[in-house]
């Protein structure tokens, strides 16, 4: 499918990502000239800026992941993903999704609204994780896209042992990181949140090398 097909496939997201700009040119005079745009982990602000970082900056972030994915198979050397792909079709979307999300939370808090930052940021990237996740199992080698280690890149059944693995940690640590955001301890939550965060980049790591080395040692290729 050629660009100009996955874009028209694709016309709902562009609405999403235009209405960011559309809110900040309503409410670019609402806002104060100091906006916050760091919050520690009991979800209190303890950084401030000019608006425009939360008005302007955060939108062109999401159009520009957005974009990123959607030509990546353009680059790709060897041509070994397409922008059609299920996988990266939907992770380009959900993507998307989680930006306009965090864009509405900051704009909120810009304007004096007393959401909690830490419960708002478990769930959005809670669902983000879990719905990623999915589609891992699914996931074609590429360079781009995927748990990219050396082994998983030299072997395609490496790559497919640890994307199966790795789907299956990122849906079940994306649904606990929904939970404790329905903790009343959110600090201990914070902290649970950095070790599962660990969890999800060092297992795969691990795991690609051990299923390497256990595939190198038989000699299946």
């Amino acid at each position: 499918m050629s660009l100009p097909e996955t874009l028209k496939k694709e016309w709902f997201i562009f609405p999403l990502l235009l209405a960011p700009f559309i809110a900040s040119f309503i409410l670019w005079d609402k806002l104060p000239e100091e906006v916050p745009i760091h919050f520690n982990f009991q979800g209190e602000a303890d950084d401030w800026g000019p608006k425009w970082i939360n008005a302007i900056m955060l939108p062109l972030i999401g159009v520009g992941i957005y974009v990123l994915l959607l030509v990546l198979p353009k680059i790709d050397p060897k041509k070994k993903i397409t922008s059609v792909q299920k996988p990266v079709s939907a992770i380009r979307i959900i993507t998307s999704l989680f930006f306009v999300g965090i864009y509405a939370f900051v704009m909120a808090a810009s304007l004096g609204s007393s959401i909690n930052f830490l419960s708002y940021i478990l769930v959005s990237v809670g669902v983000l994780i879990t719905i990623v996740g999915n589609y891992m199992n699914s996931m074609k080698p590429n360079y781009f896209i995927g748990v990219r280690t050396p082994w998983t890149l030299e072997n395609p059944e490496v790559w497919k042992r640890t994307h199966r693995l790795t789907s299956k940690i990122w849906v079940i640590t994306g649904i606990v990181m929904i939970t404790l955001a329905f903790l009343p301890s959110i600090l201990e939550s914070a902290i649970t949140i950095i070790i599962l965060i660990t969890i999800l980049a060092v297992i795969p790591i691990v795991y690609s090398y051990l299923v390497f080395k256990k595939i190198d040692s038989v000699g299946v290729e």
